[in-house]
């Protein structure tokens, strides 16, 4: 008869086997996980050295390429606005370092900055306060609809822009818009505003629901201008609200006015200074940019 002791004996050997086994069988997992993960992190490593080297290469030609095509719009820019006088119509959102390229590139071709309108996010008209506020400037009551204080501040807004006067004077609409908040005015020349003969660049933020709005507002204001003021409209390349495209769709503001769909780029600030040439002597208004409704990419030296 088999006795205890070889019971426990069996046993132990039993579960030392299975500790041995176990072990064992770690071990070599381990070592194939290990194996593949060192291959996987080779193959990653080569594919990020390729791929910054590419980007090293881009980066360089990149390089040249801005600096041939800032070469290149210094010849378009140059002089092209002598004797004009231009002011700046910025809408909500618009980056700062497009602002100071166009002015840039307005100063080189020689043009007389007369002054920046920026408009403020209040122009969404988004809650009951503000609406009456605006209503009440435009002498339309506190009860008046949106859509009605819109369209009637462009209606305004464009007839003020083709009447020199004093902003500081009792009763302006731009002081009364100043001081509520809805416009800011800057980098005025002195004197009356905007000056005589002055032509414009509005610039577009092309983001989603802008201000202000341009069903409601900017377009109105570029129909009223267009044929009376030389018009030049920009905004970013890949606007997600396109004012460009809306401007090609209408047949009145695509023969007045020039556009450009990729102002933050150097040939975009160099088709603008051409557009506005252009209209402002009274030429077609070219429409220049990326978009499909777009004419050409930029202008020819």
């Amino acid at each position: 008869m088999i006795n205890l002791r070889y019971h426990i004996v069996s046993l132990v050997a039993v579960f030392l086997a299975l500790a041995i086994g176990v072990i064992a069988g770690t071990t070599v997992i381990n070592d194939q996980v290990v194996k593949a993960l060192e291959r996987s992190d080779k193959t990653l490593r080569n594919a990020l050295k390729s791929q910054q080297d590419e980007n090293g290469a881009l980066k360089s030609t990149l390089s040249v390429l801005n600096t041939w095509g800032a070469a290149i719009a210094r010849t378009v820019e140059k002089d092209e606005l002598r004797g004009r006088t231009v002011v700046l119509v910025v809408s909500n959102g618009v980056d700062g370092k497009t602002i100071s390229s166009v002015e840039d590139a307005l100063s080189l071709a020689g043009a007389t900055r007369g002054g920046v309108i920026t408009f403020s996010a209040r122009w969404n008209l988004r809650d009951d306060p503000t609406r009456q506020q605006l209503g009440q400037l435009l002498g339309l009551g506190q009860s008046a609809r949106a859509s009605d204080i819109a369209s009637q501040g462009a209606e305004r807004f464009a007839a003020r822009l083709q009447s020199p006067g004093d902003p500081n004077a009792p009763g302006d609409l731009l002081q009364g818009l100043a001081q509520a908040g809805f416009i800011q005015i800057s980098d005025q020349t002195g004197g009356t505003f905007p000056p005589s003969g002055t032509s414009i660049v509005w610039l577009s933020s092309g983001i989603p629901n802008p201000s202000p709005p341009d069903t409601l507002f900017s377009l109105p204001v570029l129909r009223a201008l267009a044929g009376h003021v030389p018009v030049a409209v920009a905004e970013p390349m890949g606007s997600a609200d396109s004012l460009s495209d809306q401007i090609h769709g209408d047949a009145m503001l695509t023969r007045a006015v020039a556009t450009v769909d990729h102002v933050d780029t150097i040939p975009g600030v160099a088709s603008l200074i051409a557009g506005l040439h252009d209209v402002s002597s009274g030429l077609p208004a070219p429409h220049f940019g990326t978009r499909r409704s777009a004419t050409a990419v930029a202008p020819t030296p």
